[in-house]
């Protein structure tokens, strides 16, 4: 009756209402979710000696204008790469936080995707440990906001709570491999 009470709500089960393998999956997802904060961190945080870039902007949509209009080819691949990084880089965060918070309301974990990351790039600002752009806060966002999507979506498809959490841990650990690879072949040297 209580699991009812909670898809009515949205909400998750309790960890004592999770079935054995959901619990295996939810150890997991914690698992790569500790994985993946590690790495954005060092990607976003430690990626550059501090005060080696000062540069901010407050202006939304300057850089990435910047980037859509400049035909320099080293701009535009230097751009692809930002953009579509930025976007990638919070689409997990949006996938995880339903799961990591039991709650599925999607500006809840939107907001704190956008708090996320306007925190990222405070700390950039204030140390120089990158440049702060209020688009890369607006791109983070709309990465969250994908995974939350693709997250609400997978709930609508799959139904049942312990099935989304077995598919995103089973997907979480096909990813594993590819942050090994962003940290050992391309040298992020963590």
């Amino acid at each position: 009756m209580q699991l009812k009470a909670d898809a009515a709500r949205g909400d998750a089960p309790t960890w004592r209402t999770l079935p054995t393998l959901a619990k295996v999956g939810t150890v997991v997802i914690w698992a790569v979710f500790v994985v993946y904060a590690i790495v954005l961190l060092k990607l976003l945080l430690f990626s550059r000696p501090a005060g080696v870039e000062q540069r901010m902007n407050l202006i939304p949509f300057a850089t990435i204008s910047h980037y859509l209009f400049n035909d320099a080819a080293t701009v535009q691949r230097f751009a692809l790469g930002n953009v579509v990084g930025n976007i990638v880089a919070f689409a997990p965060l949006g996938v995880f936080l339903p799961l990591l918070r039991r709650r599925t309301g999607i500006w809840t974990n939107l907001l704190i995707v956008v708090c996320a990351s306007v925190a990222v790039e405070v700390v950039q600002g204030v140390f120089g440990l990158g440049s702060s752009d209020i688009d890369d806060v607006i791109l983070n966002t709309l990465g969250g906001l994908v995974g939350i999507l693709f997250f609400t979506a997978l709930r609508l498809i799959l139904r049942r709570w312990s099935r989304v959490i077995a598919v995103v841990a089973a997907l979480s650990l096909l990813v594993v491999p590819v942050f090994f690879y962003l940290l050992f072949v391309i040298r992020l040297q963590l």
